[in-house]
């Protein structure tokens, strides 16, 4: 079995309670997506808080993560709680077409990772999050 965490020099990633798992691509996301002069960022499939946690280390901003799925909602909202940026992080189970229509935020930036789920993985992911992979 894989390890339950990534430590990473200010936070730990549990991803215990998800399907997608801390990945390669994450980490670059949330190392390289430029965070200069944002006041308020959005992150959009949010999955354990990865790149809402790596944003806010490395700006000031309010950020907004949101996900189909609750158990990765929940992941996330563990993450942030027990990082030092939990007063900064807002985690909402959400898809994106009901987020956007109650949201009254304007958005400095936003990133996703969405997922990309193989043969294997499928029945480790919830319908919803099937329902919303390109075919």
């Amino acid at each position: 079995m894989s390890n339950p965490f990534f430590q990473f020099k200010q936070f730990t990633i549990r991803h215990d309670k998800c399907a997608m798992k801390v990945g390669t691509d994450g980490v670059l996301l949330g190392a390289w997506a430029g965070t200069e002069s944002c006041n308020r960022i959005l992150d959009i499939g949010t999955g354990t808080g990865l790149i809402a946690l790596m944003l806010a280390q490395r700006s000031k901003a309010a950020i907004d993560a949101i996900d189909i799925e609750a158990d990765a909602c929940l992941q996330a909202q563990e993450n942030a709680e027990s990082s030092l940026f939990a007063g900064r992080i807002n985690v909402f189970h959400s898809d994106l077409v009901d987020f956007a229509q109650a949201s009254t935020h304007l958005y400095d930036l936003i990133v996703s990772n969405p997922p990309y789920i193989s043969r294997d993985d499928v029945e480790e992911v919830g319908a919803n999050v099937l329902a919303s992979e390109p075919h």
